[in-house]
């Protein structure tokens, strides 16, 4: 069972899987009418979670959107309690499992517990890159606690701009970047992916083919034309840790091959 959640949560912190709402058996009856409207429904609570918390991952999106925050938090907790894991990939964990609990658009939000994870994080990982955020975030709950309505997550929604959440990127992206390095490069925020997914590279307990893939991520951020920080040797030199470090890796071939590519276009 550990190996199962350790897998999880790498996967997670990977994003590997994407935000598109799947849609539940207890719906398939519905029109299509209604199906769509659900879809979309799922899609504005994602979008707006994101739009209010950016340092989500795209495992935390998709528990909000799918109302399966205690299913993420398992995960999340596993990773957190797993002493193999290094304490940059510990606090990570507990960071998101923060995130997820005070988020105003997650039906089971929970500011108390929230603020518990935070004291944590603060108590257990003092020297963390993640404090500045920790404290950012406690000083939104003390700020919440004084306001005389909470509105629910679905009093929320029903004043978000849904046509603006809902804005399609049209961006033709490489089909290998993963929807964190996507908004990473949408966004401006490569900063932050660049230091997750190198959370993940140094975390010697994960398997060299999950350090591989974080590094690989990297290689194709850096190597995007639609990346305003775009630096193609940056890129080189991520592709190359992996063919030097992690020779056997399955995405190794492709990082020889991103090498080339590379070099063919300058």
């Amino acid at each position: 069972m550990i190996k199962f959640y350790t897998f999880a949560l790498l996967v997670a912190v990977l994003g590997l899987t994407g935000c598109a709402a799947a849609t539940p058996l207890l719906v398939v009856e519905a029109g299509s009418h209604q199906l769509a409207m659900y879809d979309e429904d799922l899609k504005v609570r994602a979008a707006a979670a994101l739009q209010e918390e950016p340092d989500l991952l795209t495992f935390s999106v998709q528990a909000i959107m799918r109302g399966r925050t205690q299913v993420a938090a398992d995960t999340y907790q596993k990773g957190y309690q797993n002493p193999e894991f290094s304490d940059a990939m510990r606090s990570l964990a507990l960071y998101q499992m923060a995130l997820l609990y005070m988020n105003r658009f997650n039906e089971d939000r929970n500011d108390a517990l929230a603020r518990q994870y935070l004291l944590i994080h603060r108590e257990d990982f003092p020297n963390s890159l993640l404090q500045t955020k920790i404290e950012h975030r406690l000083a939104i709950l003390d700020q919440r606690q004084k306001e005389p309505v909470q509105l629910t997550a679905q009093q929320l929604l029903r004043q978000v701009d849904r046509s603006q959440l809902l804005k399609r990127n049209d961006i033709p992206f490489d089909s290998e970047l993963t929807p964190m390095s996507e908004r990473a490069i949408v966004d401006g925020r490569v900063d932050d992916a660049e230091r997750v997914y190198l959370i993940l590279y140094a975390n010697t307990a994960s398997s060299d083919d999950m350090r591989a893939r974080a590094l690989y991520q990297l290689g194709l951020i850096f190597m995007s034309p639609y990346n305003d920080y775009n630096d193609p040797r940056k890129a080189i030199g991520y592709f190359r840790q992996i063919t030097n470090e992690f020779p056997n890796a399955t995405i190794a071939p492709r990082a020889q091959y991103r090498i080339s590519q590379i070099i063919n276009q300058q």
